[in-house]
Formats: C-alpha cells, sequence, structure tokens
C-alpha cells in the first residue's frame, strides 16, 4: 500500500502544533508528589504539629488532607491548597503506641506521602481532688495518673524515686495493676503508700514503664505544706492559708513574723487561716509560717504588689470596638472583671483571667467596648480578692451609620431602580450594579457635596444623580444582581444588598393572575382622555385596566345593552354609558330589519328597531337620523304618521318624527311633495275659477 506524501505531511504539520499547544499550556500536578515538612518531629501525644507541602506538591486549589499513618487511619485535618500547589495545615498527634508514626497526606489524588514522626511516652499526675502546680501529698493520699505513648496491652510499673534524700528511697506502686490499652494509653488512681514516714518526705520522681522498657516521667512532692491563695496582691485584700501537716496537731499561723491565727490540725492534717494584708504594708515579700510542736514549721511567701493600675489601649471608640487593657498589681492567679462605670461588660467571648502569678493582666488582654449611651465612662478592673485598678476613663463615642440599598427587592425589565440612604455623615461613594454573571450595567460615582442634610442625617436626593436612578433595560438578564456601594476608591464595601429582576409580565401572566384572584369584569368606562377601562373585581379588590387588553369582543347589541365577550368573561353595558366615536362603533349595512355593526372591537347585528332611530333635523328632502349607534344621513321617501322611510347609503330604516314635526320652523315636506301639492292647488285654483264664472253666465 502507498501512503500519501501530502497526507504524512499534513499528519507531521498537525502533531507539531498540538505539541506546540501542549508545551505552551501550563502544566500543573495532579497528585502529591513530595512528603510534607513538620516542624516538630517527635513529641507526646497532644504535641502540635505544623505540616507544610512546598510549592508544587499539590495539585493547584486541591484539598489536602492529613490522615495519621494510613489513608484509612484518623482524619487529623485539611486546607486547601495555594495556586502554587503549596499547603500549611496545623494537627494534633493523636493517641497512639510508643514509636514512628507517620502523617499522611493526600490532595484526592491517587498518590500520597508521609513524614515520619515518633510519639514518646508521656506521663501526667494530679492530686485527688486536683490542685494547680506540683503535686503536694503526705502517705496515704491518693494520686490521679495518666499515660500515652507506651507499648499496646501491656503491664505498666510505676516507681517512686527520692531526688534530694542522703539515702535514697525508692518503692513501687504494684496493686492494682495497671494495664495500657490498645493506643498505648492508661489511666489510674493509686495510693501513696501509708508506710511512708517523715524521714521519707521528699521530692520524688514519678516514672512509669511498659514491658518493653518505654519509660515517662512526673514529679510528685511528698511532705507537709503551707500556701496562699492568692500568693501576691495589693494591700486590703484577704488571703487564705492553708495547707497540711500532722493531723490533730495544735499550730501557730505567722505573717512577716506575727502571729495572725492559731488552732488545731484536721485528722487528715488539714487546717486553713485568712489574714487581710494591711495598709501599712510596703511593696515587697513576706515570709508566710505555720509552726508546730515548737521546733517544726513550713514556709510560703506573700508579695505585695503595687496599688492595681490599668491603662487603656484608646481613650475612646464606638460601641463593639476591641480594645487592649494592660495591668498590674493585682491579685496573683485571679479572675478579673472589667467596669464601664457599674456596668460588667465580661462574657463568655472574653477570657479575663486569671492574672499571672505577679498580678498582671494576662498578655494581649482584650475587651470589647459595650453597647451603651454615647459618653464619658469610668472603667476599673477588679478582681475575685477584691482588689480594684485605679480609674482610666473611656469616651463612647456615637456610632457612625452608613446604608445604602434599592428600594425594592424586586423590579421588572423596563423599571426604574431607586435607593434608599442615610448616613451620619456624607461621603465620596461609588455606586455599582452588577448582573447574575458579575457584569457592571451601572457605575455611578456620587461626591460628599451632593448628600443632602436632612434631620442631622444624609441623604442621596433623588435628582443627584446623572441617571435620575437607573432604568433597567428590557433586555437585562432576569436572576439575582447585586446593588454595592464602594468608598471613592473602591477599596471597601460601605454597603451591599441583593435584588432580583424578571421578565416584563406578559398578557397571559396578567391573565392568569387575574384567575388567580378569581378575577371579573363587572363594568366599562370611558376615561376623560377617551380611553375605554375595564373594571375588574377581585379576591383583593377592584382593579382597572384597559379593556384591549383583555381581547374583548362584541357579541350582542339588544335593545338598550351591549353585551362584550373578554378573557375574563362576559360583561353587559348599557349602551348609554359607551362613548361610541372612542369605541369605533359605525353600522355599516341595513338590510330589512337587521342592522350590522362595526367597532373596535369586533362587528354584530342587530334588530333595526333596537336602534331606536328618530330624525333630528331635516333639510329639504335630507334627513338627519340619530341612533343609539351613531347618525345617518338619507333622503325621506314616505312619510306615514309620525314615522317616515328613509334611504341611507347603507341601507333604508324607518325613523320617528315626531319631534321634528313639533317644531314649525321646520319644513317637514320634500321638495318634490311640495311641488306636486303646488301644482294640484294650481288646478284647483283654475277649477275654482271655471266654476264661478259659469255660475256667473248663469
Amino acid at each position: 500500500m502507498q501512503i500519501n506524501k501530502k497526507l504524512i505531511t499534513t499528519l507531521i504539520i498537525a502533531m507539531f502544533a498540538i505539541s506546540t499547544i501542549l508545551s505552551a499550556l501550563p502544566m500543573v500536578s495532579a497528585e502529591i508528589t513530595a512528603p510534607p515538612t513538620l516542624d516538630v518531629a517527635t513529641g507526646p501525644v497532644g504535641t502540635d504539629v505544623v505540616v507544610t507541602g512546598a510549592a508544587g506538591t499539590a495539585s493547584p486549589f486541591a484539598t489536602v488532607t492529613a490522615y495519621w499513618d494510613s489513608l484509612a487511619g484518623t482524619v487529623l485535618g485539611t486546607t486547601s491548597a495555594l495556586s502554587t500547589g503549596a499547603y500549611e495545615l496545623e494537627v494534633t498527634i493523636p493517641p497512639a503506641v510508643y514509636g514512628t508514626h507517620f502523617i499522611v497526606v493526600n490532595d484526592g489524588e491517587t498518590e500520597s506521602a508521609g513524614a515520619a514522626f515518633d510519639v514518646t511516652g508521656q506521663l501526667i499526675v494530679n492530686t485527688v481532688p486536683a490542685t494547680s502546680g506540683t503535686p503536694m501529698v503526705l502517705p496515704g493520699d491518693q494520686l490521679k495518673v495518666d499515660g500515652h505513648g507506651f507499648a499496646a496491652g501491656d503491664t505498666i510499673t510505676l516507681t517512686f524515686d527520692s531526688t534530694t534524700l542522703g539515702t535514697s528511697v525508692t518503692f513501687d506502686i504494684v496493686t492494682p495493676v495497671i494495664t495500657s490499652n490498645a493506643t498505648g494509653s492508661f489511666s489510674a488512681t493509686i495510693t501513696i503508700p501509708a508506710t511512708l514516714t517523715l524521714a521519707d518526705f521528699d521530692t520524688y520522681t514519678v516514672t512509669a514503664a511498659d514491658e518493653a522498657t518505654n519509660t515517662a516521667t512526673a514529679t510528685v512532692i511528698i511532705d507537709y505544706y503551707i500556701g496562699c491563695v492568692p500568693s501576691a496582691g495589693p494591700v486590703g485584700i484577704t488571703t487564705t492559708i492553708s495547707g497540711r501537716i500532722a493531723p490533730n496537731m495544735a499550730y501557730v499561723l505567722r505573717f512577716n513574723g506575727a502571729q495572725i491565727s492559731s488552732g488545731t490540725t484536721a485528722a487528715d492534717g488539714s487546717y486553713m487561716g485568712t489574714y487581710t494584708v494591711p495598709a501599712v504594708l510596703s511593696v515587697g515579700a513576706y515570709s508566710v509560717d505555720i509552726v508546730w510542736a515548737t521546733v517544726n514549721s513550713r514556709a510560703t511567701t506573700f508579695t505585695v504588689n503595687p496599688s492595681p493600675v490599668i491603662v487603656l489601649g484608646a481613650a475612646n471608640g464606638i460601641a463593639g470596638d476591641t480594645v487592649t487593657i494592660t495591668g498590674s498589681g493585682f491579685s496573683a492567679s485571679a479572675d478579673v472583671t472589667l467596669f464601664f462605670g457599674s456596668v460588667s461588660v465580661n462574657d463568655t467571648t472574653m477570657d479575663f483571667g486569671p492574672t499571672t502569678n505577679t498580678g498582671a493582666l494576662p498578655a494581649g488582654l482584650t475587651f470589647v467596648v459595650p453597647t451603651l449611651a454615647p459618653g464619658i465612662y469610668s472603667v476599673t478592673v477588679v478582681d475575685e480578692y477584691g482588689a480594684t485598678s485605679a480609674v482610666a476613663y473611656f469616651t463612647i463615642d456615637p456610632t457612625p451609620y452608613f446604608t445604602v440599598a434599592t428600594r425594592a427587592m424586586e423590579y421588572m425589565q423596563m423599571d426604574f431602580i431607586s435607593l434608599t440612604s442615610t448616613a451620619s455623615s456624607a461621603a465620596d461613594v461609588v455606586l455599582r450594579f452588577t448582573d447574575p454573571t458579575g457584569l457592571v450595567w451601572f457605575s455611578e460615582a456620587i461626591s460628599a457635596t451632593q448628600w443632602q442634610a436632612l434631620a442631622g442625617a444624609y441623604q442621596i436626593p433623588y435628582d443627584q444623580t446623572s441617571l435620575t436612578w437607573w432604568p433597567i433595560p428590557s433586555d437585562a438578564p432576569v436572576g439575582t444582581w447585586n446593588f454595592t456601594c464602594y468608598n471613592a476608591g473602591m477599596t471597601q464595601i460601605l454597603d451591599t444588598n441583593l435584588f432580583t429582576v424578571v421578565a416584563k409580565p406578559s398578557q397571559q401572566d396578567v391573565l392568569n393572575a387575574l384567575d388567580d384572584l378569581e378575577g371579573t369584569i363587572q363594568n366599562i368606562v370611558t376615561t376623560s382622555e377617551g380611553k375605554i377601562m375595564a373594571l375588574i373585581t377581585t379576591r383583593t379588590g377592584t382593579i382597572t385596566t384597559d379593556i384591549a387588553k383583555l381581547n374583548p369582543l362584541i357579541t350582542a347589541i339588544d335593545d338598550t345593552v351591549m353585551t362584550i365577550q373578554t378573557d375574563l368573561g362576559l360583561v353587559q353595558v348599557a349602551v348609554d354609558d359607551i362613548d361610541m366615536g372612542t369605541m369605533g362603533v359605525d353600522i355599516t349595512s341595513i338590510k330589512g330589519d337587521v342592522a350590522t355593526i362595526k367597532s373596535n372591537i369586533g362587528s354584530v347585528t342587530t334588530a333595526v328597531s333596537n336602534l331606536d332611530a328618530k330624525v333630528t333635523s331635516v333639510s329639504g328632502d335630507v334627513a338627519t337620523v340619530n341612533t343609539k349607534l351613531g347618525t345617518l344621513e338619507g333622503k325621506i321617501t314616505t312619510i306615514d304618521g309620525n314615522t317616515a322611510t328613509i334611504k341611507t347609503d347603507v341601507g333604508t330604516l324607518q325613523a320617528d318624527v315626531s319631534d321634528v314635526k313639533a317644531k314649525p320652523d321646520v319644513d317637514m315636506t320634500p321638495a318634490w311633495i311640495a311641488v306636486v301639492l303646488s301644482l294640484v292647488a294650481a288646478i284647483a285654483a283654475i277649477f275654482a275659477v271655471i266654476t264661478i264664472r259659469q255660475k256667473i253666465a248663469g
């Protein structure tokens, strides 16, 4: 078979063109192409890890999902890749056994990649009931122990080792048996051995180990103790002093060396006392002691802070503004409340505590200006122990307002869009209207000088736009449109709303709507402008419309009534109430006793007698005939009593002449009849003369 050389040449050129086009197209990654980078590669359960993918490692704009160990594992989080294929998300390490695991990423395609993360053991201990800080316990107390990152299903051994005693003390917790679960976690409540003596009191390292010798540690203090809550604060507050020593033991509490209270400990060795820090104390640290059995004691420190002060990040603002606040001199680790005057503005969305161990407000603390009447307000912060800051002042300004919106939420094609606007101050703005596709149809700049001051506000007057509002073209797309008001530079949206453009209704749409409203045509009237209107009653009231829109058709004229068929049914109207000229009524023919009537809304026949024809005037032998449906002219052919027979251009009819005969100045005799009568009179006169002469001649 011989191959056509022209065909080969054409194929080569086509392939070259295709390759050129493909080389010009941007090629994007269709799946994960490289493992992610982790900012932390080892740590216990609960560690937060930032997972990052470089440009080109994921499909642009794809949803990137991070999984634990495999695509069938726990979903750690999702994010969207950038146009470059780069991505970043933060995940938290879930409960897992000790050792190497993988954070696997996938962008919805077939390929995935993972980065290794080594889970280490973790041990958390706390007193029962829980307290803050390093747990302090005595022999016989219980500890809550939680562990993560151990081998699955292993027996866990807990060991307590003293850290500072000259002779090291170690003891094991052998009962109850502690076993890790499938993810290497465990939780148990253990009891400190009651056999420990005062000589064994020390700081202990608690070690948890599984059968594979994976370990984790925590710290517990076994000792008598004393503490102050709060441990710092200004003068005038009351601090609570408490702790535990030997049971049923007489004790004395001292503050800065002076006794402030005494008592006897409870069966568990607990005690408590309160002390109001006197105003005479200067800023600084003071010792707080408990002494029992003359020589035994434990001590802590209470720090007197300067009087609390606060500094606001702004001196004024409007309701809803976010304002920073800093402060110091409060009670340590205390919750605080912010007051505007006597109004507390703390709520669940504001983190107002606790203060630091030194009595400072938390770093980065902010509050939201409350919705109060504009004015100057005193601002104070009070902590839970009564420490109150010096007063700061904040002015709540009137809230500015700015609204510009379309008056209606729906417009028809060919309607005019108008706006409602009000603002606390005038501004240079740009008004823009876009159709459902985002195409801009109208855009107009309004300067601040075009706003009109009205009752303390500003509005855009109707006549301040170059287009005197905006007409929606007949071909405007139907659907949801957007109106947006921008600042002059179009960098900020000041107000926006959506409205709908619908197609202009057809006649059938109107008729269907009238059907739904049970519309019935009741009458027809002629306006002062000569327009024939139909009165339609509906379930919601009476409406008026041009009868021409209802497809009218005359179906009958009977005596004094005209019957008209419309899309809303038949209507009968008194002939006297209709403007025949406006309706275009014309008598087109008369045959015998039948007259044909033509109008703008159709033709109909009726009995000539229904026309109620009457002669209104006669000029010579020409008579003017008035009927209910118009005026005719014709010649009188005969007169019989009050009825004249008149021949017109459309036919012959009989008309009443009684009204005309009643007028003496009207000559009712046609010209030819007058001539005949004159001849008869002349002949009679001649005969009368002859007769007289004969009588005279004798």
